[in-house]
């Protein structure tokens, strides 16, 4: 890990991010598998490979989010360069979500949720709930077609990673929306998603 925290450390907090996020964190599998999936349909498997040659993962397992931090700025610096590590996990978010939409448990889910912007999210925050140990998400509806998803303690990185991860969604899902993110600090904010 070390050589895929050199390769990102002078383009993302990812030193400072790694000292403060608790050792209780974790996420599933199913996350290393996703960022796996979308370095490999964008043909950098080998390189990927070269920096974590022995990674096995179960879907369903927990894993500490720290390494799957360092994989994640490392796939990010891989898909697009290191100097633009934030823009490729962007990318690689955006992917898994649009992926995952396309896929015959995404399409179903889609017609289960109609398109509705609010049922989506709501469905992403169940789901998240069932995926990672800590943090919390809530969603507050400032107006009429307007929701704000409101992170507490995300150790991803919100205004890329999750930001993709939104953007892929909702687009994935058909429905046309302006996302703006905003920060509090490293590990709080909120998306505004407005349809």
């Amino acid at each position: 890990m070390h050589r895929a925290i050199a390769l990102v450390a002078p383009y993302c907090d990812i030193v400072e991010r790694l000292e403060l996020v608790p050792p209780s964190a974790q996420v599933r599998g199913i996350y290393f598998r996703s960022v796996l999936n979308q370095v490999e349909r964008r043909g950098k498997l080998a390189a990927y490979r070269e920096y974590f040659p022995d990674d096995r993962h179960s879907t369903l397992g927990f894993y500490p989010i720290a390494d799957f931090l360092v994989r994640m700025a490392c796939a990010g610096a891989l898909v697009a360069s290191p100097e633009r590590t934030h823009e490729g996990m962007f990318a690689i978010c955006e992917g898994n979500s649009q992926a995952f939409i396309e896929s015959m448990l995404g399409r179903m889910m889609l017609r289960m949720l109609s398109r509705d912007p609010i049922r989506l999210t709501e469905q992403g925050l169940a789901a998240r709930r069932q995926s990672v140990t800590y943090g919390h998400w809530k969603i507050r509806r400032p107006a009429d077609r307007v929701l704000e998803m409101v992170y507490e303690n995300e150790y991803w990185w919100i205004e890329s990673a999750l930001a993709g991860a939104a953007k892929g969604t909702f687009e994935g899902c058909g429905i046309r929306a302006t996302l703006e993110t905003t920060l509090l600090d490293r590990f709080n904010g909120s998306t505004f998603v407005r349809w």
